[in-house]
């Protein structure tokens, strides 16, 4: 209850460790002014089961635990970083797709934060596949569905400054990589984007101008 003189209000106590008691807490005399009995009826329950069980083990900070589905969604995805490796960029699509599917299919009792994390990276690097057969528009694809899972993660820029830049859009491109280096300013791949494209950008006017 909130007691007029003060915010907060410092109230003595007495604790009776006995199990047996029903009322481990009570008032040190008569209850103050705007307090009663029945504010102690939650302490004096949780004090009641405490007693009762001394070797009471509380859960700690809730953890991933890794389950079927999670190690299927990492096979799929290691399985195209090896093709992806090899250069077997189709295939290496192929298990991107897996993964992110298997993903995408967690349960709704399961934080959706695994599966947000697990579908950008392996979309970023289907993105990439895309990217190295020629399929830019593809590739733009998944990097906008990266940034939109990830919007801080710099890969998802990178990526989608690749795909505009092969698409011919420079400006776009360089607006990408510049977006990106919002959120990390020491991303090396975005800086290097960059000065790609003003050389491109560059060299273009100078061909315009020569015409």
């Amino acid at each position: 209850p909130q007691v007029a003189e003060s915010p907060v209000t410092f109230v003595p106590l007495t604790i009776d460790p006995s199990p047996s008691t029903l009322s481990h807490v009570s008032y040190s005399g008569p209850p103050p002014p705007g307090f009663t009995d029945a504010d102690l009826t939650s302490l004096n329950s949780l004090s009641h089961i405490l007693l009762l069980n001394p070797h009471l083990i509380f859960p700690g900070k809730p953890e991933p635990v890794p389950n079927q589905r999670s190690t299927e969604v990492n096979k799929h995805k290691e399985d195209g970083n090896l093709y992806f490796r090899n250069r077997d960029y189709p295939e290496a699509i192929k298990h991107y797709t897996l993964s992110a599917d298997k993903a995408a299919a967690r349960p709704v009792f399961e934080a959706n934060v695994y599966a947000r994390d697990e579908i950008a990276i392996t979309v970023c690097n289907r993105s990439a596949a895309h990217y190295l057969m020629g399929n830019f528009v593809e590739a733009l694809v998944d990097a906008n569905a990266v940034i939109a899972l990830k919007r801080p993660w710099v890969k998802g820029h990178f990526r989608k400054g690749k795909a505009l830049q092969g698409l011919g859009r420079l400006e776009e491109s360089r607006e990408a990589f510049l977006l990106g280096l919002q959120f990390d300013p020491t991303a090396e791949d975005l800086s290097a984007g960059v000065a790609e494209v003003d050389k491109l950008l560059q060299e273009r006017y100078q061909k315009e101008k020569s015409l």
